[in-house]
């Protein structure tokens, strides 16, 4: 009887073993066949509500374009691909034309989308000529919770923007190695970052100015809301009317050894007048002086202004010249000494 229970032991552990084996495949079965039908249902519910988003924005008078949109990605990733993209908002005279589109989304991680887009982009707006916008690689991640979008991240690799001609010729206007823009909910706030590497801009009055950095890091109070709903208007300038907020940093370093920094709490007025207590930091000052008045319209007398008096008015502080810079109703001031105007936002 010994003997014969030593036999029937290997038979038993089989036996075991094959009922493992089989409740695991079954296991499988079932989990597979509850991701297939999670992500087709998912799949048709993103076909579903980019359809209606579609309808809905011609009917809200702006038109969004996503050709032969499709759903993709099965089984781990579910995303959106068009054959190209184009938005057409007439009453505000903007009409935007790119290449294809593609995002993507982790099943596991929904919120969390990746997007890539093909260039060139076509852009026509008032008071602007027709551009071409192209690059090498563009980018985009965004974080989506339960009030909408909490963040959003864009890089660009080696952008281009060109004037295009009647017939269809391109004048580049500027290039970069590579741009980048981030946005975020704090709180009530937005915070926004900002970063353009060797900037080469071509201005017809001046030629091809030196390479330049630019960077921003600042914060909007009250303005969380902008990634959810948009930019009030459309447009960043009048949408900071009535704001305020902090620079930590505004920076444009130029390739020929100038840097300007600037920091501080500001405040935009209705009429858009700004005030704000500016710590301003310089180096080689005229060569910044030529730079900012080449780009930023009207302001070639205060920059001149400031350049001048560095020296006299300023301190230094690690091989930098610091000035205080006090701005009231757009009327800025270096202590006693008037400096100009700013221009209106």
């Amino acid at each position: 009887m010994a003997r014969s229970r030593g036999y029937g032991e290997p038979v038993r552990r089989r036996s075991a073993a094959s009922r493992v084996f089989a409740g695991v495949f079954a296991l499988v079965i079932v989990l597979a066949a509850a991701l297939t039908g999670a992500w087709y249902y998912l799949a048709g519910e993103l076909d579903r509500r980019v359809a209606s988003a579609l309808d809905a924005s011609a009917g809200g008078g702006t038109a969004i374009t996503c050709d032969n949109h499709a759903v993709f990605g099965y089984p781990f990733r579910i995303g959106l691909r068009c054959d190209a993209v184009g938005v057409d908002a007439p009453q505000n005279g903007i009409r935007l034309s790119g290449g294809s589109l593609r995002t993507a989304a982790q099943v596991y991680a929904p919120s969390h989308i990746v997007a890539e887009l093909a260039g060139p982009l076509r852009v026509s707006a008032p008071d602007l000529p027709p551009l071409d916008v192209n690059w090498s690689l563009a980018q985009a991640s965004t974080s989506l919770w339960t009030q909408g979008l909490e963040r959003v991240s864009i890089a660009v690799d080696a952008p281009v923007v060109s004037v295009v001609a009647e017939a269809g010729a391109l004048t580049p206007l500027a290039r970069s190695d590579r741009l980048e823009a981030h946005a975020r909910q704090n709180g009530a706030a937005l915070d926004f970052a900002f970063s353009d590497a060797a900037v080469v801009a071509t201005i017809p009055a001046l030629g091809e100015i030196p390479a330049f950095d630019l960077s921003a890091d600042l914060t909007v109070d009250g303005a969380a809301g902008w990634l959810r709903d948009g930019v009030p208007g459309g447009q960043i300038g009048p949408a900071l009317r009535g704001e305020a907020g902090v620079v930590r940093s505004l920076r444009l370093q130029s390739s020929v050894g100038a840097v300007l920094e600037i920091s501080g709490p500001y405040r935009v007025a209705e009429t858009g007048e700004v005030s704000g207590d500016f710590r301003v930091g310089v180096e080689n000052p005229q060569a910044i002086a030529a730079l900012v008045a080449a780009l930023v319209p009207g302001s070639a007398g205060i920059a001149s202004t400031v350049a001048g008096g560095i020296g006299l008015a300023g301190r230094e502080e690690n091989g930098r010249t610091i000035l205080d810079i006090q701005v009231r109703d757009g009327e800025a001031r270096l202590g006693f000494i008037p400096l100009g105007r700013l221009p209106r936002i």
